[in-house]
């Protein structure tokens, strides 16, 4: 029987009854190739794209995120495509349901888009373009109406002297208005306090529940069912550590590696003061062959922020393996 090496992650949050352990499988693929391709399988690169796709949207990328969802939506086509059989059954509902969901997303960047691009239109004064119009053909100017207030005023005799008009008999010169200064101290009151951490309230008691079950799901190597719930438990909450490690466990087990790496990441950014992604992500870089610095680096940094000191895991680095 084949050896599945594990990675252990203390889950050190309240999500779990007591504070446990559980582990993190990375195991090959125990499909029957006798059957078709499950079709966890077959949307592996799709999924790929549509976690590229959150991401980039996340950092403010709009065009970078619908360009990823365009590919995952080609990817779904040919999956469909090339399983005319199997693609109108309820099997492939999971496949239809990603679809909806990245045509809705890339309508929300769209239509976020064109808000963003909306500009205010000035309206331009065309009074002089068209008085130069009506002289270069030969078009009469209509004559303007004079207001009372620009009515010429009635010639005088030589000698006399204007009327006194009652508005200017009592007219003043006009008197030096005093401003108050402000008081600074209001004004320094409305500044803008320094924000204190965003604090994720406590899970659900229905989230545990089904935390909880994901779990079991990965304890009993069904994998694409435990990557299914976690998905829709982290729309609900997407920082929740215990999630983000979970669902990157889920992922490893389905040989999404490159997508449970960029989840482990993903909780690193949500919790920099967790050692846990640190520690995931050294072991990760390992099975992914990408050097034994890399991986080191991950690990010092888990140890910078409280990680215990993991024996195991520091002999792979020394040695490389």
């Amino acid at each position: 029987m084949q050896r599945i090496p594990f990675l252990l992650i203390l889950a050190a949050c309240a999500v779990l009854p007591v504070p446990g352990a559980w582990y993190w499988p990375f195991g090959g693929g125990e499909d029957d190739p006798s059957k078709p391709v499950r079709l966890h399988r077959l949307l592996e690169e799709a999924n790929n794209y549509i976690e590229i796709a959150e991401d980039e949207a996340l950092d403010g990328n709009a065009d970078k995120a619908l360009e990823n969802y365009r590919l995952a939506l080609a990817e779904l086509d040919r999956v469909e495509r090339e399983n005319p059989g199997r693609a109108e059954t309820a099997e492939f509902s999971p496949l239809r349901n990603k679809r909806a969901a990245c045509v809705a997303a890339m309508d929300a960047i769209r239509f976020a888009q064109v808000n963003d691009n909306e500009r205010a239109v000035s309206v331009t004064d065309t009074r002089e373009l068209q008085k130069k119009w009506n002289r270069k053909h030969g078009i009469k100017e209509p004559e303007e109406k004079t207001s009372p207030a620009k009515q010429e005023a009635p010639k005088l005799a030589a000698g006399e002297e204007p009327a006194e008009t009652p508005t200017a008999a009592k007219t003043e010169p006009p008197k030096t208005a005093v401003v108050a200064k402000p008081d600074p101290k209001p004004v320094a009151a409305k500044a803008e306090a320094p924000r204190p951490p965003v604090k994720e309230s406590p899970p659900s008691a229905d989230f545990t529940v089904r935390f909880k079950t994901a779990l079991a799901e990965v304890r009993n190597r069904d994998y694409a069912a435990a990557d299914l719930m976690l998905e829709a438990l982290l729309k609900e909450r997407p920082n929740d550590l215990n999630a983000l490690l979970l669902r990157a466990a889920a992922q490893a087990g389905l040989d999404s590696n490159y997508a449970a790496r960029r989840t482990l990441e993903r909780a690193m950014r949500a919790h920099p003061r967790s050692y846990l992604p640190y520690y995931n992500l050294a072991n990760l870089v390992l099975k992914l062959g990408e050097g034994v610095e890399s991986a080191r680096q991950y690990y010092e940094m888990g140890r910078t922020v409280g990680g215990p000191a993991l024996p195991a895991l520091e002999a792979r680095l020394k040695g490389g393996k």
